[in-house]
């Protein structure tokens, strides 16, 4: 079975439930032979969606008409509705000391902001998670993508994988140091980062992976998660945003951000 993945999903306060399902279901019809949706989350500090999720499967409550579902022996949880199924799969994000974005994919525990790269790299690992370097605005640029460089020189593929977003503009180009790191055997994985601004809850899903899958949602997950630390092949889906809608986005964001920062 045929999946869609999104490996880089934020739900901000702003965000309304009912809009970011239905909406994310409609952007994986765009691969036409894919059948099933999985969400990594990667929860800034201040944000926890996943527990919300999991406080509505322990009092069986639905979320804008969808049933979560707790999935054995993994941080994942399914929601259906109807025939529509999507799967949720915990995960967090992690600012560094040195102003490096670290992803913890498969992760149902928090993180401290503030810490070296490499310690947060390594609680990972240890928390059984997938520990993620993502692109990100002037992040992968002198001193700090020389730092990149040094951790990809002192990990190993299997325990840190990079990755691309949508929101990096079509133009613009690829990090120097996403060759460098293929060619050393690391993967890269592919998502849509939504920003904190109410319409990007619209992007969600409209880019990311396909993925053959097991149709069982346990085992889909099980099998996700070995894929994305040593899958190499190119399977990304999705249009990137313009080099406009990015300059819009980031004026926006300078003007709206709080409102979808701050919670209701």
């Amino acid at each position: 079975m045929e999946y869609c993945i999104d490996t880089h999903v934020h739900v901000y306060h702003c965000y309304e439930a009912e809009i970011l399902f239905s909406q994310a279901s409609k952007n994986c019809d765009a691969p036409d032979s894919a059948e099933g949706l999985i969400l990594c989350l990667t929860e800034s500090s201040g944000f926890n969606f996943y527990q919300q999720l999991k406080d509505r499967v322990k009092n069986n409550e639905t979320l804008a008409g969808w049933l979560p579902t707790a999935l054995k022996d993994e941080p994942a949880i399914l929601l259906s509705k109807g025939k529509q199924n999507i799967i949720i799969v915990a995960g967090r994000q992690v600012i560094s000391k040195q102003g490096l974005e670290v992803l913890a994919l498969f992760n149902d525990q928090t993180y401290d902001d503030g810490q070296n790269t490499q310690i947060i790299i390594d609680q990972i690992v240890k928390n059984k998670g997938i520990a993620v370097l993502p692109w990100g605005v002037g992040k992968w640029l002198g001193t700090r993508g020389k730092i990149i460089e040094q951790l990809l020189h002192d990990n190993q593929p299997g325990n840190l994988a990079i990755a691309d977003i949508s929101a990096r503009p079509a133009l613009w180009p690829q990090p120097v140091q996403f060759d460098k790191a293929r060619k050393s055997g690391y993967n890269c994985l592919y998502g849509t980062d939504p920003l904190p601004l109410d319409y990007e809850q619209h992007r969600v899903a409209s880019a990311g992976m396909v993925m053959e899958l097991p149709s069982e949602a346990s085992e889909a997950v099980a099998r996700l998660k070995n894929l994305l630390l040593h899958q190499t092949e190119n399977n990304f889906y999705g249009k990137r945003v313009s080099v406009l809608r990015f300059i819009k986005d980031q004026l926006m964001l300078r003007l709206n951000k709080q409102a979808c920062l701050s919670a209701r």
